[in-house]
């Protein structure tokens, strides 16, 4: 094993405490990581980027990934369901990997030179086959596309209701017959015109204002 890659595998499995293979030039992660294994690939670059060309790969659920840090060039391939895109970066004078994935976690988008869905140019395929990497054999088993979930089933159509029975009229209400008016009762008594005294009716004659005493 070159000497360079013997160091810098010490190094990334003493920073890691995780379990590690060395395949030619390539540092590969053997347990699932939790998060972007795109991201630890990088981190691994930093901590080998003395060996250059170096390569790393590393997987997690549903992804692999691998890099190579070929100065001052670099690229980062990723399978993702069922997928693989490459990104390739220039890192500007003296710049070193870890010069950004200390600080930011990632080689920033500034720095891109060019990115790939299907083939890649012969210079990107050299630089991986330089770290013992091919990008048509990944370096862990890709996981299948996620199964396209069913369609829904269509909901079903609602009921038609019933239209009601139209309510049965009411009878109109009886009514009351109307109260015949009372009839006021004839006087017992009436005034006498002469002596202005009241008298039975029965003491005047039919037509006369006096009683049968001042007649």
């Amino acid at each position: 094993m070159d000497a360079d890659i013997a160091d810098a595998a010490e190094q990334v499995r003493a920073g890691r405490g995780a379990p590690i293979e060395v395949s030619e030039r390539t540092i590969r992660l053997l347990d699932p990581v939790p998060g972007d294994p795109g991201s630890a690939v990088l981190r691994v670059l930093g901590m080998a980027q003395a060996a250059s060309p170096v390569g790393a790969a590393s997987h997690g659920p549903g992804r692999v990934a691998a890099g190579v840090w070929r100065a001052p060039e670099l690229y980062l391939a990723r399978w993702t369901n069922g997928k693989r895109w490459v990104v390739g970066y220039r890192l500007p004078g003296d710049a070193r990997p870890n010069d950004y994935v200390r600080m930011e976690g990632r080689i920033p988008t500034r720095l891109e030179i060019d990115n790939w869905y299907a083939s890649v140019p012969e210079a990107v395929d050299e630089a991986f086959l330089d770290a013992g990497l091919m990008l048509d054999d990944p370096p862990f088993p890709v996981p299948p596309p996620a199964p396209t979930p069913p369609p829904a089933p269509a909901s079903r159509p609602a009921a038609a209701r019933t239209p009601r029975a139209a309510a049965a009229p009411r009878a109109p209400r009886a009514t009351k017959a109307p109260v015949a008016p009372k009839r006021d009762k004839a006087p017992a008594t009436r005034l006498c015109a002469v002596c202005r005294m009241q008298k039975s009716v029965s003491q005047f004659v039919p037509g006369s204002d006096a009683c049968v005493d001042c007649r």
